[in-house]
């Protein structure tokens, strides 16, 4: 780092936020690197409640309902015009399709750096749900998610991306996409998901007793029905007829509050209770430190428009933990599971999970090289250690430039 790098930080996500990109990159490695960020956005709890924000400042406005949350949003970039005078490097602007251009303009008309920061396609997942024919949308929702996509498709990847001075994608597949959408530069780069490696939690002492003398494998993750969890349950299954002394930790609950506890009656079912062990939602700490325990961590990730170009964390997470993994070809994983050698990525369907799993369990030594392999690959490339070292040069980099031009449409 050449010199200390100060940068106003706005995000969708209200505060305090469980994403890990926010909150540990953001919020702990950044400024161990010299790169510091003042947050602001909103909170759905009064301020004085709200926790402290480890990169810098807290400007955060208040809001007690969904509309007073947006109300407060716009307010809050509204004073980006205010706020961008005050002697900041850069201004970054996350997943804000529609209100991110307010930044753009303040950003240009203070004469300072804008990064436009893309984890999500929020645009198409407006539209998605504007598509809907199954009855849950109805026309007035219907419009307004229409409208809401359709502009912020275009404000997002035609204005946003092509003028920004900066651009941090989720995955190397979202840049493509970026650049098919109508980026037409190269001041871009991904960013995938990491691990703390410095924070993982130990082992769970004692397991459970239904998990105690079982060949343990473990799910981490969210279980809503468009993600087709109940692989995992067909998986299990089909390993219980080799060994049967298997037993699945599936880790986590739908967010759909119509999802929930759909997976544990699926399992009732298909007379899968004895290989399948639904924990419900625990905290972070308690997820990966029953994890450790397992011999596979299984990542099928459902393949899709919103979620090809996406960072799955639990590949990651289990090969931090020394867990090889098996996974389908969702390019993030895959990525990772070729690159390492930490694991298999097979066809998502349940017979080629479970072949998989069995071979994993029947060559234990092999498996345990696989997973050495692996946590030594996160720790190199996926460490938030690292990709804050990796963030930080480029915004110094960036910094070190000129200063923009006064010009709303400078760049594109």
């Amino acid at each position: 780092m050449n010199r200390p790098v100060r940068l106003l930080f706005t995000t969708a996500e209200p505060h305090p936020t469980f994403r890990s990109d926010v909150k540990v990159l953001f919020g702990k490695y950044l400024p161990r690197n010299g790169v510091t960020s003042d947050l602001l956005g909103v909170t759905e709890v009064p301020v004085d409640q709200t926790p402290e924000w480890g990169g810098g400042q807290r400007l955060l406005r208040y809001g007690s309902s969904k509309f007073k949350l947006m109300l407060a949003d716009v307010l809050q970039m509204l004073s980006l015009f205010r706020l961008c005078f005050k002697g900041y490097d850069a201004l970054v602007v996350r997943d804000k399709p529609i209100l991110g251009v307010i930044g753009l303009m303040a950003a240009r008309l203070a004469g300072i750096h804008f990064v436009s920061w893309v984890s999500f396609p929020l645009p198409e997942a407006y539209l998605r749900l504007a598509r809907l024919k199954d009855g849950s949308v109805g026309p007035a929702r219907r419009l307004y998610t229409w409208l809401r996509g359709t502009l912020g498709y275009h404000l997002l990847y035609r204005v946003q991306v092509r003028r920004a001075d900066w651009v941090f994608a989720q995955s190397d597949t979202m840049v493509v996409k970026l650049r098919e959408k109508g980026m037409n530069h190269d001041r871009v780069c991904p960013v995938p998901m990491g691990v703390d490696m410095e924070n993982l939690p130990p082992a769970i002492d004692p397991l459970p007793p239904e998990l105690v003398g079982r060949r343990l494998g473990v799910y981490l993750g969210t279980l809503d029905r468009y993600r087709e969890p109940e692989i995992l349950v067909d998986t299990a299954l089909r390993v219980s007829k080799i060994y049967p002394d298997f037993r699945l930790m599936i880790i986590g609950e739908a967010d759909e509050p119509s999802d929930k506890g759909w997976l544990k009656a699926y399992a009732v079912e298909k007379g899968a209770t004895d290989w399948v062990y639904l924990t419900g939602r625990v905290n972070q700490a308690v997820g990966l430190g029953l994890a450790r325990h397992a011999e596979v961590g299984l990542s099928p990730f459902l393949r899709s428009e919103l979620l090809e170009d996406a960072s799955p964390t639990k590949a990651v997470e289990y090969l931090a933990l020394n867990v090889p993994v098996v996974c389908n070809d969702q390019p993030d994983q895959a990525k990772v599971i070729n690159e390492s050698d930490g694991g298999w990525c097979v066809p998502l369907t349940p017979e080629s999970f479970a072949d998989a799993v069995v071979e994993c369990l029947r060559s234990p030594e092999q498996s345990k090289a696989m997973a050495t392999k692996g946590h030594g690959y996160v720790r190199d490339h996926r460490s938030y250690d690292k990709l804050g070292h990796y963030v930080a040069q480029h915004f110094s980099d960036l910094v070190g430039q000129d200063r923009p031009r006064r010009a709303i449409l400078k760049r594109g």
